[in-house]
């Protein structure tokens, strides 16, 4: 019985439908509480539950530890700390490329205390949708078939997952599977860690909405350092999505996400197939 609840996918189905009735219960506790204070601290409580919960089935299926779940505390701070910046850069670049274009014009500059604020949400958000996507669905598939169906099965979930957002299409949701599906699995195979792809993660959207002032998968967070005019076709502006529906953040971050995947093939970090490993 213990080897049959430790197969990857029966592992997944537990884990998936666990989730499910923790969301339903937060979704109930949440309900009519509109305080952005309200859904930082929701969040925060859904990301340790999301780690609890993980870390249990884990430990009573395989006897593995946290880290082999993605929170190897060896390299956690190098891991956040490069995540950081590659997504400030990544997103920079896309900024940039509009700006050249005429499709970017900043009009003033507003530093407040929603920065911070901004900050705490999109962290803990960052943290809750790498647990899910990384840290259990592609970690999983990639044990059970290789990384590379992994790759397209999570990124194609992952855009599926932003397919109900403000201003979303069949684009967005293709946009977001291309370039965060891929790129912060791409990270994930890289390090074997949550903690670069969370920092990541976190750095391009915090970047993209209270930092440039663009809307994140649609989603609007009040006054941005930046305030900028962003004009120009949807296919480069993201138009109400933001512009991780442009075609600027898609091509730069697949050149990203083929960079590190071809780090990984050269260090030998790519999971083959099981019957073709054992072949």
């Amino acid at each position: 019985m213990k080897r049959f609840f430790a197969f990857p996918l029966v592992r997944l189905a537990v884990i998936v439908v666990s989730v499910a009735a923790l969301l339903a219960g937060i979704a109930v506790i949440e309900h009519g509480h509109h305080s952005i204070w309200t859904l930082v601290i929701v969040t925060w409580i859904l990301a340790a539950l999301l780690f609890g919960l993980i870390t249990l089935v884990e430990r009573l299926t395989t006897g593995r530890p946290p880290a082999s779940i993605g929170f190897d505390p060896k390299g956690a701070v190098r891991g956040f700390v490069l995540g950081l910046a590659l997504g400030a850069v990544l997103f920079s670049v896309v900024v940039l490329e509009l700006t050249l274009g005429g499709d970017y014009r900043v009009t003033g500059i507003h530093v407040t205390w929603d920065l911070a604020i901004a900050a705490l949400l999109l962290l803990a958000g960052a943290a809750v949708e790498e647990i899910l996507f990384r840290g259990v669905l592609f970690r999983l598939i990639e044990e059970w078939s290789g990384t590379w169906i992994a790759l397209a099965i999570s990124a194609v979930l992952f855009g599926a997952a932003h397919s109900f957002n403000p201003g979303a299409g069949w684009i967005s949701s293709v946009s977001i599977a291309v370039e965060a599906g891929l790129l912060l699995g791409a990270a994930f195979v890289v390090t074997k860690n949550l903690w670069f792809p969370i920092g990541l993660h976190f750095a391009w959207n915090f970047f993209e909405g209270p930092i440039y002032g663009s809307q994140v998968s649609g989603n609007a967070f009040g006054m941005s350092a930046v305030a900028a005019h962003v004009s120009g076709p949807l296919w480069l502006t993201g138009g109400p999505f933001g512009p991780e529906a442009g075609v600027s953040a898609i091509v730069t971050c697949l050149v990203a996400s083929i960079a590190l995947l071809i780090y990984a093939s050269r260090n030998s970090l790519i999971v083959r197939l099981p019957w073709r490993h054992a072949t």
